[in-house]
């Protein structure tokens, strides 16, 4: 047989086999999305929960423990989070054996709630500051004894830059390496340095009746903290983000002065999906899509801003 790249399990089977492993008896098994990773509904008399099952080729179960443990943390600090509900001997993760390899999954609670929809308010915006920084205040001196890499720069842009750079054409390939060269100029010791969510935007937010929630942390990691600030940082209600953030902890001038070259970090990160890692699974016309193409014209951007 020839190996998959990533395949995608009978529902009705999945099903089974979660009922087996939790000890649960489970209803239901329904698909939400499909894209780095597979999600899926899952449905019990008592209730729903969320089951998140990584690529093959992703994080390894060790990784995940890590992520769990992170969420367990933030859950003891009453920050609002899908609760992690454990197999039936107790521990926090599971694997599937599919085709392609070993898939480590986590099943979650199922956060009732609403993702906000525009237009977006201050006030919105103020109450997602401070949530952002209770989770940088929960994680401060969050150890585990398993492994999450980092996100220096080797890993955020050094090793996305050189994936990228064979794919693009020589004037954005050497503009980009002046970035680059720039980011390793301006961005350095001293700056902010703890737990990251990773992925800061509205779309891993959910309004309830509680107040916001926070999702998904597969990129969480230790890394620059000011790096959570860019995706909030170039709407218009940046300034009502600052002032949540700050009535739970202040953020320093070297953060504020950092933020533009770690949205270069972060536009070089996604360019390497758009152009390396989405074409693997949905095909190089992918490319075509215009997201690659609104990343390399931020960059350009970026470039005319920040390269003076």
């Amino acid at each position: 047989m020839v190996r998959p790249l990533r395949s995608l399990p009978h529902p009705e089977a999945l099903r089974d086999h979660l009922a087996e492993v939790y000890g649960l008896p489970f209803t239901g098994c329904t698909l939400l999305r499909s894209l780095v990773n597979d999600v899926y509904r899952v449905t019990a008399p008592a209730g729903s929960f969320v089951l998140k099952l990584y690529a093959a080729d992703g994080r390894q179960l060790p990784e995940i423990l890590w992520e769990t443990g992170l969420s367990d943390q933030l859950t003891t600090a009453g920050i609002g989070v899908p609760v992690v509900q454990p197999l039936a001997d107790g521990t926090m993760a599971g694997v599937l054996d599919a085709p392609e390899g070993d898939r480590p999954y986590v099943l979650t609670s199922f956060v009732d709630g609403t993702k906000p929809q525009p237009p977006f308010t201050d006030d919105l915006y103020r109450a997602f500051g401070e949530l952002l920084a209770r989770f940088h205040d929960a994680t401060d001196g969050f150890t585990s004894p398993h492994p999450r890499r980092p996100a220096e720069l080797a890993h955020r842009l050094d090793e996305p830059l050189a994936a990228i750079l064979p794919l693009v054409d020589a004037p954005d390939a050497e503009l980009l390496r002046e970035l680059a060269d720039g980011v390793r100029e301006n961005v350095a010791d001293g700056l902010s340095w703890g737990m990251c969510h990773g992925d800061v935007s509205l779309d891993n937010v959910l309004l309830t009746g509680d107040g916001l929630t926070l999702h998904d942390f597969d990129l969480s990691a230790e890394g620059y903290r000011a790096s959570d600030f860019t995706g909030v940082a170039t709407t218009p209600h940046w300034e009502a983000f600052r002032r949540g953030y700050t009535t739970v902890r202040p953020i320093p001038a070297a953060d504020l002065a950092a933020v533009d070259w770690l949205m270069v970090v972060g536009s070089i990160v996604n360019l390497r999906f758009h152009l390396v890692a989405k074409p693997m699974f949905r095909g190089t016309e992918s490319r075509t899509e215009g997201w690659a193409d609104a990343e390399l014209n931020h960059l350009r951007t970026a470039a005319r801003h920040l390269l003076l």
